[in-house]
């Protein structure tokens, strides 16, 4: 997926408005992943759990899997919240407001993560999740020999100001807390995305609603009249089915 899959990438993350097909992109990212390497776990967190349950267990993931890989299988628990692959991979939902399920959750191992929102969540939380990217498994293509899955840490965010640690981490390449700069920078991506990289999956009047806005909720939105360079080449490397991009970010 271009940026997003480059070998050096460690931390990537997506920004822009809404409806611009942020999560969508990374859950069918985390999904490959996880159906590459049998045995793996994966885990998409957001600030709350239950607009984690509504927005990506509920809606977003069953809409990749199903526009993007209709022939696969998964099951869903919906006790402790995971999907499972057939191939023994497993991909967590939680909200970090609920503790003793995210100590629960975070107890694990993991070779891919999703901090969705991610303007939501503090600099100290991040900072534990973390440290729970430590999983070591084997991708398996047929035909390739096998290999180590690199750990991937994936983020999504309508852009918060630019005191928030996002924009510190991943646009400056500082330490947010210590102002220093950050070690391996080659490891920390950003990439833009708009409405307007997904219009092909989006109501015909839903630009024209978003431009009867404030001029602040434009900024957020990030209405602009033209295609962000990172997002287009994302989008036209990832081979997503355009109508996946429609599942909510």
């Amino acid at each position: 997926m271009g940026i997003m899959a480059r070998p050096t990438t460690r931390h990537a993350l997506l920004y822009g408005g809404s409806r611009s097909g942020k999560t969508a992109l990374i859950i069918r990212a985390m999904c490959l992943r996880a159906m590459r390497a049998p045995g793996s776990r994966h885990a998409a967190l957001r600030f709350r759990f239950n607009a984690c349950k509504a927005s990506i267990a509920l809606d977003t993931f069953p809409k990749v899997m199903r526009l993007a890989f209709p022939s696969i299988g998964y099951q869903i628990d919906k006790t402790s919240w995971f999907a499972a692959f057939p191939n023994g991979s497993e991909l967590w939902f939680a909200g970090l407001d609920d503790k003793e399920r995210t100590e629960k959750i975070l107890g694990q191992e993991f070779a891919t993560l999703l901090l969705s929102e991610c303007s939501q969540i503090s600099w100290q939380a991040r900072g534990l999740v973390v440290t729970r990217l430590a999983q070591h498994v084997e991708e398996q293509v047929a035909g390739r020999p096998a290999k180590y899955l690199p750990l991937r840490m994936y983020y999504d965010e309508n852009p918060p100001d630019k005191a928030h640690w996002s924009y510190r981490y991943f646009v400056q390449h500082i330490d947010p807390e210590t102002r220093e700069p950050i070690r391996n920078p080659e490891e920390v991506v950003a990439i833009q995305m708009n409405p307007r990289d997904n219009l092909a999956n989006l109501p015909a009047d839903y630009i024209d609603t978003l431009r009867t806005l404030s001029p602040r909720l434009r900024r957020r939105s990030r209405c602009r009249a033209t295609t962000s360079p990172a997002s287009r080449r994302c989008r036209k490397s990832s081979g997503v089915p355009a109508s996946t991009a429609r599942a909510s970010t």
